[in-house]
């Protein structure tokens, strides 16, 4: 039975927008005609058709049960994380969607963890509301952007944010967003998720260690979806000339590999060689099983690929479910 630290939420309404910056792109449910499936529309245009297991916990229980699944951590869908809007309107659908996710754990916590959101396109306020996620919704961490309006998740502007995760004994969970590069994929917008994803998450890891945070704030519990993106091919390049350069000239205190090992990865990477390399290259202490849940490129039954590796049974359980617990402090 796994711990799946990769899975997302969708409430099932959203509040009609009281802000005063502008409507554009606040997100609205409608009916559609699949039975038990609506459309989040944004800004008047469909973007994308979700089932009620976004918000339905027997539902959820049910998938959960057949898959060997023994706890879902529960994250907002990337998109709601609203770094695009006004800060106050970002902070407005925080609650929202932290308060619906709270809910859902409170159903059953023995089942379900919750990440939350903050509008971390203002640190400052961000760090502010990181102290009401485990106080005023008893969630156990939150959920970040690659990348905020463009600016990389490990710029030193936000270490306001990441001192508050910290202090406040929050995880950090890293998801992909808004890509670069995804005007130069060729193809329907699926592709930007299987394609574009990878490159922004190894972004990401790269500019935690290149930015210094990592360095500044040493307990901090940070994790990545997707495995880390293809970030495990760049780190030996990263490694390599970190080691040619070593001594006066060196572009960090640390070999990278140090801080990349400092860091957790989900095991969402499609594929045993994969999976393998990341456990040989991060360590089997830092990969948690990740699926994706409960949308299009999740992948189903997530621990059961861990199991087929027949790792020695430390690393197998530690990899299913002990990590996750010392990532999150469950």
């Amino acid at each position: 039975m796994a711990i799946d630290v990769h899975t997302h939420i969708v409430p099932a309404e959203f509040p009609a927008y009281a802000g005063r910056a502008g409507a554009q792109r606040w997100p609205q449910m409608h009916a559609c005609d699949h039975p038990g499936h609506k459309t989040v529309v944004i800004g008047d245009k469909p973007f994308r058709t979700v089932s009620d297991h976004s918000w339905d916990v027997a539902r959820r229980l049910d998938e959960m049960l057949a898959e060997d699944v023994q706890m879902q951590v529960l994250s907002p869908m990337p998109e709601l994380l609203s770094y695009w809007f006004d800060a106050d309107d970002a902070l407005t659908m925080a609650r929202h969607v932290n308060g619906t996710i709270a809910a859902m754990v409170a159903t059953d916590p023995a089942h379900f963890a919750g990440l939350g959101m903050v509008p971390l396109q203002d640190p400052e306020l961000a760090a502010k509301q990181m102290q009401t996620l485990r106080r005023d919704y008893g969630l156990v961490g939150v959920e970040v952007g690659s990348n905020i309006n463009g600016k990389p998740i490990g710029h030193p502007d936000h270490a306001p944010f990441f001192a508050a995760a910290v202090e406040n004994d929050l995880a950090v969970f890293v998801h992909a967003l808004h890509p670069a590069g995804a005007d130069r994929v060729i193809g329907p917008p699926l592709l930007q998720a299987l394609i574009a994803f990878p490159n922004e998450n190894a972004f990401a890891v790269a500019s935690m260690i290149t930015g210094g945070l990592l360095e500044q704030f040493p307990g901090l519990r940070i994790g990545f979806s997707h495995g880390g993106g293809s970030f495990g091919l760049v780190l030996p390049r990263l490694q390599s000339g970190w080691e040619t350069t070593r001594g006066e000239n060196a572009f960090l205190p640390r070999a990278p590999l140090e801080y990349a090992r400092r860091m957790y990865y989900d095991t969402l990477v499609y594929d045993d060689l994969a999976l393998r390399y990341l456990i040989d290259l991060y360590g089997a202490e830092r990969l948690m099983v990740g699926s994706d849940y409960p949308f299009l490129i999740r992948e189903k039954a997530p621990g059961r690929r861990v199991v087929g590796l027949e790792l020695p049974a430390t690393e197998r359980d530690a990899i299913l479910r002990g990590n996750a617990r010392r990532y999150l402090k469950l």
